[in-house]
């Protein structure tokens, strides 16, 4: 699928670069953090005792928050051998079959990880962390984060099952 058969409406195409920007600008607090971290350590003999827990929470954020850009970039593990050698209406019907089959494993993983921060958020787990962060405020951009791969998935599937109607109507 080329990018502009993947092309999302221009809205959710700005989100998912903003979403892509505020990844990296996590990238630069992880160092910032781990550097923070060896200094005080290495200067003053004391830890930050976050660095590395506010590092991961980062770390799974940013990832989360590239996953757009990913889809849109076409940057998702694909079988390419395989799809190249389909016809044009074989390879539409298989674009439209894959952003389908991730519409609904991201739907689920939307719901699932919306009840586990509505279960922390309910039974105010903390961390194990020195800094008992209240785990709730650290998983609600998760479901957030798969909601947002849930609606380009949808434009993609929308965007594929056009491709295939004008296969269809073409032959």
């Amino acid at each position: 699928m080329t990018r502009a058969e993947r092309a999302a409406p221009p809205c959710i195409t700005r989100l998912a670069a903003i979403a892509c920007d505020i990844a990296g600008l996590m990238l630069v607090a992880i160092a910032v953090l781990i550097n923070v971290e060896i200094v005080t350590r290495g200067l003053f003999g004391a830890s930050t005792l976050i660095a590395d827990e506010y590092s991961g929470y980062l770390f799974a954020w940013l990832t989360l928050l590239g996953f757009g850009h990913a889809l849109q970039d076409g940057a998702f593990l694909r079988v390419e051998g395989l799809i190249a050698r389909l016809s044009p209406r074989g390879r539409a019907f298989a674009d439209t079959t894959s952003a389908l089959v991730g519409l609904v494993v991201a739907a689920v993983c939307t719901y699932a990880t919306t009840l586990l921060a509505l279960a922390s958020h309910r039974y105010d787990t903390l961390s194990i962390q020195p800094s008992a962060t209240p785990l709730w405020m650290v998983q609600v951009l998760i479901p957030i984060a798969f909601a947002f791969l849930t609606t380009l998935y949808a434009a993609l599937a929308i965007s594929g099952a056009r491709r295939v109607a004008n296969r269809l109507l073409a032959a």
